[in-house]
């Protein structure tokens, strides 16, 4: 069962950090991105690893104005999505 991780806060941000270590030492995750965290798929500096899925929240994309290649999966029901794993599959939940 995947390890969770909700991330809504920018790459500068701590807690962004502390996701992305914990991320790196899950043997199995998902990343959600939401709000201000769909920013960090623009920034090479962050190393999420690649075996991660990561999914990005498209209205929140769209309110920033923002376009994404192949870096993650685009859901329009992102939030329905997130309950469904939490509630069903998710081993542990993190959100920062």
């Amino acid at each position: 069962m995947p390890d969770i991780f909700l991330l809504t806060k920018t790459q500068n941000s701590s807690r962004t950090g502390i996701c992305l270590n914990l991320i790196e030492r899950s043997k199995n995750s998902k990343l959600y991105l939401a709000g201000d965290g769909v920013y960090n798929l623009l920034s090479n500096s962050i190393k999420i690893p690649p075996e991660v899925t990561i999914f990005v929240c498209k209205e929140d994309l769209d309110a920033r104005g923002l376009k994404i290649s192949n870096k993650a999966i685009v859901l329009e029901d992102f939030y329905e999505k997130l309950a469904e794993e939490v509630m069903e599959e998710s081993n542990k939940v993190y959100s920062f």
